[in-house]
């Protein structure tokens, strides 16, 4: 048969079917020509033959095309059809293994068998088409690693600031450990290629922010049962709140890294799963709640002692009203006696009072700077949008070529 023969009939091709041993399917509809009008941009994405026919596609094995072409520009290059699937990494990597199977549907809807499907140019004795597209996905998780990798660097450099403030408290062996670690994480994140070895030392970076948040957060149940300075329990708060941030950047890096490597989509998800229930378990998410009950049982404390000394000077009150009985000193000394402590008591009752006052302002101090300090952070959104990835789908356009030389374009827009 001529190729183009072959050619000819490749363009009665409406779908591309790939099915796995799970009895998963992958369709890729054929774009039609009122699509072709869209502003939209893509990329080609390239991937050596070696890397195809092992499956072993790295970030150093993929390559992307500098120039965007709309789909227009695309479908001219396409003399088999431009086909598109849509779909998210978890789930086209059920069919990147080699273990599927390949059929087309024709433009009557119909099934062509595989006897048919050399006929109409596509070999599916060759590379599965789905090989191809994961390639493409793999493009646009790396892509989207490096995205996310940048805002993170963005956010977390800013802890150096705040952690020097806090220096003045004479912490500097928690303090320096912190500050390392933060450092270490971003020289990871400005890596162009990064590797497992990357990886261990991520691990080891969070694990030194999770130590450092277990003992700021061992000493605050300590000080929340003794009298302590509260400018004591503020800087514990505080250090327990970046340290554990820290930790919640160290997993976002992680996942990012990964992303930038390629070929672990089932540990991202794990991760992500991971990172979701840390976040919504940490300290630092729920900062608020935390700080509350800490003070909580400092000012119950200062609450029981305001009634003790109202009762004091109450007693005090009583005894200048008592009947009076010489000592021998005569009765207006001992009035004065009186006198000197109900006024005692009366002090000791505004004291406990400015301290009650001074822990409801210390309180709102805290929440209010942790608050701000959170929303400077932006690491809510991050962890949001990471989390969304393993769900997201994202479209890839396909040409299959009589000659097997399969192309595969993400949409990753011009910068």
């Amino acid at each position: 048969m001529s190729e183009d023969k072959m050619i000819n009939n490749s363009n009665e091709i409406s779908e591309i079917v790939v099915f796995n041993t799970i009895g998963d399917e992958l369709s890729l509809e054929k774009v039609t020509d009122d699509k072709l009008e869209a502003k939209k941009k893509y990329r080609e994405v390239f991937v050596s033959d070696l890397s195809l026919m092992t499956g072993n596609i790295s970030q150093t094995a993929l390559q992307v095309a500098n120039q965007g072409m709309t789909l227009a520009q695309i479908a001219k290059q396409a003399p088999n059809g431009l086909f598109t699937a849509t779909a998210n990494p978890a789930n086209l990597s059920k069919f990147a293994n080699g273990t599927t199977s390949t059929m087309v549907r024709d433009a009557s809807g119909r099934l062509v068998e595989h006897a048919g499907f050399a006929e109409v140019g596509l070999r599916a004795s060759m590379m599965n088409p789905a090989i191809y597209l994961s390639a493409g996905m793999q493009v646009m998780s790396a892509v989207s690693g490096t995205y996310y990798l940048k805002e993170i660097n963005d956010q977390i450099t800013d802890m150096d600031a705040k952690l020097d403030e806090l220096q003045r408290f004479h912490h500097d062996t928690s303090i320096g450990r912190l500050i390392a670690a933060r450092k270490g994480l971003s020289e990871i994140v400005n890596r162009e290629f990064v590797d497992t070895t990357d990886l261990s030392a991520i691990r080891n970076y969070k694990k030194t922010a999770d130590e450092i948040h277990e003992e700021y957060i061992y000493r605050l149940k300590r000080q929340e049962s003794e009298d302590k300075k509260l400018s004591d329990i503020n800087y514990t708060i505080l250090i327990a709140f970046e340290a554990n941030k820290l930790s919640l950047f160290a997993e976002l890096i992680e996942i990012g890294t990964r992303m930038k490597i390629g070929g672990q989509i089932e540990i991202i998800n794990g991760l992500t799963s991971q990172l979701k229930q840390n976040y919504a378990n940490s300290f630092y998410h729920n900062n608020e709640l935390e700080v509350e009950k800490i003070y909580s049982m400092i000012q119950q404390r200062s609450s029981n002692e305001l009634v003790d000394k109202n009762i004091k000077f109450e007693k005090s009150l009583d005894k200048l009203t008592d009947n009076y009985i010489s000592t021998g000193w005569g009765i207006l000394p001992e009035i004065g006696i009186r006198m000197f402590f109900a006024g005692k008591a009366k002090r000791d009752v505004n004291k406990a009072k400015e301290k009650v006052e001074l822990e409801k302002k210390n309180l709102s101090k805290v929440k209010k700077g942790m608050k701000q300090n959170k929303e400077s952070d932006g690491i809510d959104n991050i962890i949001d949008e990471v989390v969304k990835l393993q769900y997201k789908e994202t479209e890839i356009l396909y040409i299959p070529t009589e000659n097997n030389k399969q192309r595969v374009f993400v949409p990753i827009e011009d910068q």
